[in-house]
């Protein structure tokens, strides 16, 4: 017989290989993890690269300026990427676009970016013509990553400014020198008409009152004067003059006619100019040749007063002569009757 304190320890012995024999199968079908394995690593976040353009490069002052913005996504994808804000540094620039201020819409945010990929933004920009140079600057956030500030500048062309006009230095001040001048046109002086005598000299064929005395036969006779060109004073009365012809002065009084004085016009230095005159081909005449032609219709016109005033005379130089008597011309003795005759052989 066996012991009771033996058969204890027989039992716990037993029990302890059933339950090896029942885990055995298990343990072998799933190995233990070892402990060198790791789980497979989180992908890292990416980066934005950030790029803005301005079109065209050297406007001019006034044009409208074309801004881009290209947002690309590197070394993995990058979450919630959005514009944060747009800023331009000048007073009275604009810009228009459909992401405007407070950049909270839809069209600000490009969303989820895979690594490659990109987002295009684009605004116009507008500044007066006196802007010469405008800065712009772009912010780009994004989920878990810093915000990118980017900047950008856009210079005008100004036109050139317009020459101020500069007053032009004063002439050099000229010393008075005396400058060869043109004489002034001899105007035509009228010369003193001859004025008729009131008292005409006495005709050249005046009768002479000699006596001439011859004889024949203890007579005398009586002869008369023969007509020669003596100087005596005859028994016929000179012509006397018609008192009702009355001569007048031929002067005239013409108005007074004042030298031109050549002047120098200014800006030419002293050159002494030529008075305009018909030989230079001007079409209206000149004062002096105005004058000229009155002064000559004067003196044409005096001419033939003259000329009628001295046939009017001459008329009645002849209508004052004396008739001689027709008795008279029948009484005179022939020529060479007053000769003393010849006596003698040859005598009548």
């Amino acid at each position: 017989m066996t012991c009771r304190s033996a058969v204890k320890p027989i039992f716990a012995g037993l029990g302890a290989a059933a339950v090896l024999a029942a885990g055995g199968p298990s343990a072998l079908a799933a190995p233990s993890p070892s402990p060198s394995a790791s789980e497979p690593a989180s992908p890292a976040p990416g980066s934005l690269d950030v790029d803005v353009f301005t079109k065209p490069a050297n406007p001019e002052a006034g044009d409208t300026v074309d801004v881009t913005t290209i947002i690309e996504a590197t070394g993995g994808a990058v979450a919630d990427v959005r514009i944060k804000g747009i800023r331009a540094g000048a007073s009275g620039v604009t810009l228009t676009g459909a992401c405007t201020a407070p950049f909270t819409s839809e069209d600000c945010a490009a969303g989820d970016l895979s690594g490659g990929e990109d987002a295009v933004f684009r605004w116009k920009l507008e500044a007066p013509e006196t802007t010469e140079k405008v800065e712009v600057t772009v912010t780009v956030a994004a989920a878990g990553l810093d915000d990118v500030v980017v900047p950008a500048t856009v210079s005008f062309v100004l036109p050139s400014p317009s020459p101020t006009p500069t007053k032009p230095p004063p002439p050099p001040t000229e010393t008075p020198t005396e400058s060869p001048t043109k004489s002034p046109t001899k105007t035509p002086s009228k010369k003193p008409s001859k004025t008729p005598s009131t008292t005409p000299s006495p005709p050249a064929s005046s009768s002479g009152g000699g006596s001439g005395g011859g004889g024949s036969a203890g007579g005398t006779s009586t002869g008369a004067g023969s007509t020669g060109s003596t100087g005596s004073t005859g028994s016929v009365l000179p012509p006397q003059p018609n008192s009702s012809f009355d001569p007048r002065d031929p002067q005239v009084a013409l108005p007074p006619i004042d030298a031109p004085s050549p002047s120098v016009a200014p800006g030419q230095g002293g050159v002494a100019t030529t008075p305009q005159s018909r030989l230079q081909g001007n079409e209206a005449p000149v004062a002096q040749d105005l004058t000229f032609e009155r002064m000559a219709s004067t003196q044409v016109a005096w001419l033939a007063a003259l000329l009628v005033a001295f046939s009017l005379l001459l008329t009645q130089l002849r209508l004052g002569r004396r008739r001689v008597p027709a008795g008279a011309a029948g009484r005179v003795r022939p020529k060479g009757a007053h000769r003393r005759p010849r006596r003698g052989l040859f005598g009548r």
